[in-house]
């Protein structure tokens, strides 16, 4: 136990160096504006380039830390337990919990204040229903399982997994928050671009958060029906009908986190559609 919040204490200062060396750099910067007279009115395709690499940093940082985090974690996590599944569940997503934080902590432009909340809203209303029924989900199949004959998660596995699916949530939710009120690419010639990465990069979030929490819904379910297999006396009929549900919704989560991470390699391009097209020359 010692050694697992020497770690976390390791990491939070990493966390905390990173986000105070990236507010000096912001600092040391000049902000950026748009001089009146002769200054130009249009953006260039190099412009749009470097300012979406920019754009690009955060989350890329975010990314980093929380792969830093996992594998830091990650031996300690199953040393402690003498397990394997229920830790590296954990760490999965303490992990990209910490990066979602990390990103939302790292400093960026604050957007000119609109004139209604509604208009900075990132996602339709339908795009949170996936998540927030998977969550609400996952939540339910551990306090039922947590009270069944199976020996796992159990309630000293349900406590942890749902802590960590409500901190995945509500680093997502953060992240959100910190999309909508910040501009990615600050330049006011870039508004319309900036609103679609914006918009991109939330439906992205709620996708991953989708994902990671099917996952987790699906693997637990697998670990129960397995569970309920090998409990005198067996289950078979609920044990092979866990198994096979869970590997189903385990598949879904993968293919999610799949179209997440496609989705992230190829949002400028996407970003780019339906924008005006920049001076190349």
């Amino acid at each position: 136990m010692t050694k697992l919040i020497a770690v976390l204490a390791i990491l939070a200062a990493l966390a905390w160096a990173v986000t105070a060396t990236a507010s000096w750099i912001t600092k040391k910067k000049a902000p950026l504006a748009i001089a009146s007279g002769r200054a130009p009115t249009h953006v260039t395709a190099a412009e749009q380039n470097k300012a979406m690499l920019r754009a690009q940093l955060r989350p890329a940082a975010g990314m980093v830390f929380a792969l830093v985090m996992f594998a830091a974690l990650f031996r300690v996590s199953i040393g402690i337990a003498g397990q394997a599944g229920l830790p590296t569940a954990l760490t999965a997503g303490l992990s990209a919990s910490g990066g979602l934080l990390l990103f939302s902590a790292l400093p960026a432009t604050a957007l000119p204040a609109g004139p209604t909340p509604a208009r900075q809203r990132l996602a339709a209303k339908k795009h949170f229903v996936m998540p927030f029924a998977t969550l609400i989900a996952f939540l339910a199949f551990l306090v039922v399982s947590a009270q069944a004959d199976a020996s796992y998660p159990g309630w000293e596995g349900a406590l942890p997994l749902a802590l960590a699916a409500l901190a995945l949530t509500g680093s997502s939710l953060l992240a959100l928050r910190r999309m909508a009120k910040t501009a990615s690419l600050p330049d006011p010639r870039m508004t319309v671009l900036d609103r679609s990465w914006r918009e991109l990069s939330a439906r992205l979030v709620l996708t991953f958060t989708s994902g990671a929490l099917l996952a987790y819904l699906g693997g637990t379910a697998m670990a129960t029906g397995q569970s309920l297999l090998g409990t005198e006396p067996a289950s078979p009929a609920l044990g092979i009908t866990c198994v096979a549900l869970g590997s189903a919704l385990a598949l879904a989560g993968v293919v999610l986190l799949v179209m997440a991470a496609k989705g992230a390699f190829t949002i400028r391009a996407t970003a780019l559609k339906g924008t005006p097209a920049p001076i190349t020359a």
